[in-house]
């Protein structure tokens, strides 16, 4: 674990990121039990969704009508199978939701002053700008398939997402504290408690 700033990351907002399936929104529970309040990208980003919004349109005028269930909200498996197979595809979709999805980041962060918040994202350009430290979460990519495969997802479906990111050197360019994720949940969790 490569220390940097976890000296002072009480009352600082701290970016959270790293590879799917590596363990952020773990690492993310252990520091709201420890009372750091979370936004997560994921969510934000759901609920840009929903049926009727402005990102709801331009993303169905984008992708048209196959993209949406019968109840006329986006099928969001049909619209990752679409866009993780397609890199154009997927940037297309990065410029309507990242800028919507940043700013009600930005929003909810002027609720938080002097508190502890953290970003969970994926995409650390989500909190570029916004975040006083960033923590990289890493875990090897065999255990990273195997997540993704217990959630249901096909080894070929599982592999695009995980080709679809960014390269763990990137990732570690990013991070001011790297946690490794390669041990047991009670490791993992001595880890974070000893940043924070």
């Amino acid at each position: 674990m490569a220390m940097g700033k976890e000296l002072a990351i009480f009352g600082k907002v701290i970016g959270l990121t790293g590879p799917i399936a590596s363990g952020k929104s773990e690492v993310a529970r252990i520091m709201a039990r420890r009372g750091a309040h979370i936004i997560e990208a994921d969510e934000i980003g759901h609920k840009l969704l929903l049926p009727r919004t402005e990102v709801w349109s331009r993303v169905l005028g984008t992708f048209g009508p196959r993209i949406l269930k019968p109840s006329g909200a986006i099928d969001r498996k049909k619209l990752g199978k679409l866009v993780f197979s397609d890199p154009g595809k997927l940037r297309k979709l990065g410029q309507i939701m990242h800028p919507a999805i940043k700013d009600l980041i930005e929003h909810a962060l002027g609720k938080f002053r002097y508190r502890t918040v953290v970003i969970n994202a994926a995409l650390p350009q989500l909190f570029t700008g916004l975040a006083d430290v960033t923590i990289v979460v890493t875990a090897p990519e065999k255990e990273r398939l195997e997540r993704l495969l217990k959630k249901g997802l096909t080894k070929e479906a599982a592999e695009k997402m995980i080709r679809s990111q960014m390269k763990l050197a990137g990732y570690r360019k990013l991070a001011d504290i790297v946690i490794s994720n390669d041990g047991t949940l009670r490791s993992l969790e001595s880890k974070v408690k000893y940043l924070f």
